[in-house]
């Protein structure tokens, strides 16, 4: 379980650092873009690749959240129970998040099909034509590159989250996971990190 705590902290160490390039970019871009149109100078790809950065920078940010636990949550409910069944109410969360997340990498699989597309030879023609799954044909507006490569964040994502909510279900069975609003001594934090709730 130790082990899956590190591979979680070291994926969210790398996407700490995915989320300051990508805000760093995305401020970026938009200053760019602010200044060429007062110039009546606009390059029509930097919103676009604004947006881009933007939904990369979400996704990216959620999983990082996830294994921080810093959604918003209401924890009234689980503040005015004992602590034992606060922490049955919390591993039950932790598995029905570690079970959605498993679900949008079968989901991914699904809408990227690269059994399907491995059968056509990556004849991209005929595997929209015989799956009417046009993920692989469709271009951005002005970049000119295809939209699947942008999307690639959402299998990333089930991805990442899938390893984070199950690293966060052992932390929490292991006795390392903090139950907010519940009496009682604080746990060690995952891997030496700040604490986990």
């Amino acid at each position: 379980m130790k082990a899956l705590s590190a591979a979680s902290e070291a994926v969210a160490a790398a996407e700490r650092w995915a989320v300051i390039a990508l805000a760093g970019a995305l401020v970026g871009l938009i200053l760019l873009n602010v200044v060429t149109r007062s110039m009546a100078m606009a390059i029509y790809w930097v919103d676009e690749l604004a947006v881009y950065s933007m939904i990369w920078l979400v996704f990216i940010g959620a999983s990082l959240a996830l294994r921080r636990r810093r959604h918003i949550r209401v924890t009234a409910l689980i503040a005015a129970l004992p602590r034992s069944a606060a922490q049955a109410v919390e591993i039950a969360l932790d598995a029905v998040v570690l079970a959605f997340c498993a679900f949008m990498i079968w989901m991914a699989w699904i809408w990227y099909d690269p059994a399907t597309l491995t059968g056509y030879r990556f004849d991209l023609d005929a595997f929209a034509g015989s799956t009417f799954n046009f993920i692989y044909d469709e271009p951005t507006t002005t970049i000119g590159v295809a939209k699947f490569w942008v999307w690639l964040v959402m299998p990333l994502f089930a991805g990442t989250t899938t390893l984070h909510a199950a690293a966060n279900l052992a932390d929490r069975l292991a006795g390392r996971a903090h139950i907010d609003g519940v009496p009682g001594p604080p746990s060690a934090p995952p891997a030496g990190k700040e604490r986990a709730q």
